[in-house]
């Protein structure tokens, strides 16, 4: 089960790193946004394991849990960060949706409104894949974000734009 649970969410995040490169390009295949689609269903399939396997379906379990390895890390016994998850794939889900319904609108979007997207992805991310990462999969972590952190920074290719070719 441990397998399974570590599993789906670094390759949820490797889907959603997939699905940002894309988003370069104006001829991006349409497989690109599917890799991310799945990808966000692999995180919710990891919240749902964590709940279930590690958690016993008990919520306030594991928001005692989050609270303690908060606190182990940070120096706060803070359980919202189970609920920052929530909001995570449920973002991440939208951000989809409207990249798949309103392409045109999707990528028209206020410059301020794409940073503030992407800081919020990039902190949970960080956090997910380097903070809270244990010593073996940190390198992961860290190669993982520099390489979103390309991707965002890279200039965007010329025909950019809303297809899903």
């Amino acid at each position: 089960m441990t397998l399974a649970l570590y599993g789906t969410i670094w390759l949820a995040l490797a889907a959603f790193v997939a699905g940002e490169a894309g988003k370069q390009r104006r001829t991006h295949p349409r497989w690109l946004w599917s890799i991310s689609f799945v990808g966000a269903l692999l995180c919710v399939a990891h919240i749902v394991i964590a709940l279930g396997h590690h958690h016993h379906w008990n919520h306030d379990a594991a928001v005692r849990e989050t609270a303690r390895q908060t606190a182990a890390v940070y120096g706060v016994a803070w359980g919202g960060g189970v609920y920052v998850n929530y909001v995570f794939v449920a973002v991440w889900l939208v951000d989809l949706w409207r990249w798949r319904v309103r392409p045109t609108e999707y990528f028209a979007r206020s410059p301020m409104l794409v940073v503030g997207l992407r800081a919020f992805f990039f902190i949970i991310i960080v956090n997910a894949a380097v903070v809270f990462a244990s010593p073996r999969t940190r390198i992961a972590g860290v190669v993982l974000t520099v390489i979103l952190l390309l991707i965002w920074t890279a200039r965007p290719t010329r025909d950019r734009a809303p297809s899903l070719g």
